[in-house]
């Protein structure tokens, strides 16, 4: 009888203690939690993590809303599957205002992310940073993207981090205050102000990675810089009269600072501001301390603005030795191609603008000059022959529309030079009486044009 009472006094006093000492991560503070509750919530991250893996968001819902209450400081994979599954769970919900609740789930999800993980190496807070402005961009319309939230999600990054934060948080910094500038003129300092600090980052970023050898990460920065140029150039704020006034104050002192340099540079360069007496001294200082292929272009505009064709040429090869990025040597190959173009030099300017085309795939321009070199040698080609003279633009006109299909910035451009020449055209009657020319047949252009064309 002592031996029973003695066995279910240590009994009851092993599930008192057992119990008192289960407690969920988020009641004890720590990862994992303790004894039964650390157990249940390995197997919830185990099983969110399994059934996420195979997509199958349904079973994998209710693991994760268990790991993510108890012990949400355990596993990355909390976050790395969490915004897969409510993003599943988005899709089904039925009603706007669950869906607003659900994005804003997905929101705190990153947040919580940054608080639990935000330390690691690779993957730090300015990282997470970046994902979570992802998501707002995919879940939000662009209509009602709020660019004042984002800018003042971004700017605290940038300004703590300087030349070390993330490239898609500058780049989204100056996204948002792009946006914030356009039809708010107050803020078209700020824009520019900001444009030049991140443009300074993501410069140095750039050289960095190619210090570092690697093309990947140097590709990746590259685009992002490429296209907060291309936004500016679209966004209506280029006005040269502002950029002169807003730089030509503070250009002498800061003669010898390489990222208010380049960032003016750029800016003039988007905004077609190339002919401005202040851009090519901004291009002499930067060439001067730290030569660049855009100060090296600077130089050559100068150059071909006082006629000193050859001095332009060089200072284009050397731009081409400065830079790896596509758009650049596409520009660089375009301007050179036009230099032969203008000299009559017709095979060297078209050899020049395939170059280019290769560079930058989706430009269209190069195909418009060649579409007018090809225009102006149909005389030549055909010189004893008017109706051959005139199947060359069906040639010309295949170059122009593959411009328009590629390029949505030069369709207008495209048409209009389409429907110039549509009128050189022969005319079917003509076709019909002409013994080797018939619709549908391959008409081939010789010459230095060296191409063919289809006869319709």
């Amino acid at each position: 009888m002592r031996f029973f009472l003695l066995s279910s006094i240590i009994g009851f006093f092993y599930l008192l203690t057992g119990s008192l000492s289960a407690q969920t991560g988020v009641e004890t503070g720590t990862p994992w939690g303790t004894g039964q509750d650390s157990i249940k919530c390995r197997e919830a991250v185990s099983l969110l993590t399994s059934y996420a893996k195979s997509e199958n968001y349904k079973d994998a819902l209710d693991f994760f809303e268990k790991a993510y209450a108890e012990c949400p400081g355990s596993s990355k994979n909390i976050y790395i599957y969490g915004p897969r599954i409510l993003g599943w769970l988005y899709n089904q919900a039925p009603t706007k205002e669950k869906k607003a609740a659900i994005f804003q789930r997905i929101m705190k999800l990153y947040d919580d992310r940054a608080t639990y993980f935000g330390d690691d190496p690779r993957y730090s807070k300015d990282w997470i940073l970046s994902q979570k402005i992802t998501e707002y961009l995919k879940y939000i319309p662009q209509e009602n993207y709020d660019y004042d939230l984002l800018y003042s999600w971004t700017k605290p990054f940038v300004t703590e981090e300087g030349e070390t934060a993330h490239p898609q948080v500058v780049y989204f910094y100056v996204f948002s205050s792009l946006n914030k500038a356009i039809g708010n003129k107050a803020w078209h300092n700020q824009y520019v102000d900001d444009y030049m600090r991140g443009n300074g980052y993501l410069e140095n970023s750039l050289e960095l990675a190619e210090n570092n050898q690697d093309s990947v990460q140097y590709q990746y920065i590259s685009g992002l810089k490429s296209q907060l140029d291309n936004l500016f150039a679209r966004s209506g704020l280029a006005d040269c009269k502002m950029l002169v006034e807003i730089f030509g104050r503070d250009l002498e002192a800061n003669k010898n600072n390489a990222n208010f340099l380049q960032a003016m540079i750029d800016l003039f360069r988007y905004a077609d501001c190339e002919t401005e007496k202040i851009y090519f001294t901004a291009s002499k200082y930067m060439f001067a301390i730290k030569p660049t292929a855009s100060s090296a272009m600077g130089l050559a505009k100068d150059a071909l603005q006082r006629k000193q064709y050859t001095e332009a040429f060089e200072y284009l090869n050397k731009a081409l030795g400065l830079t790896k990025e596509s758009h650049l040597r596409a520009a660089i190959y375009t301007q050179m191609g036009i230099i032969r173009k203008d000299q009559g030099s017709f095979v060297e300017a078209r050899r020049l603008l395939n170059l280019a085309l290769k560079e930058n795939p989706s430009k269209g321009t190069p195909l418009l000059l060649i579409a007018q070199m090809y225009a102006s040698s149909a005389s030549s080609i055909f010189p004893d022959d008017p109706l051959k003279q005139r199947c060359v633009y069906y040639l010309v006109i295949d170059k122009l529309e593959r411009a328009r299909a590629i390029d949505p910035q030069i369709s207008g451009e495209a048409s209009r030079l389409i429907s110039v020449y549509r009128r050189n055209l022969p005319a079917a009657s003509a076709i019909f009486m002409h013994p080797d020319l018939e619709s549908g047949q391959s008409f081939y252009v010789g010459g230095w044009i060296g191409e063919s064309t289809t006869i319709r």
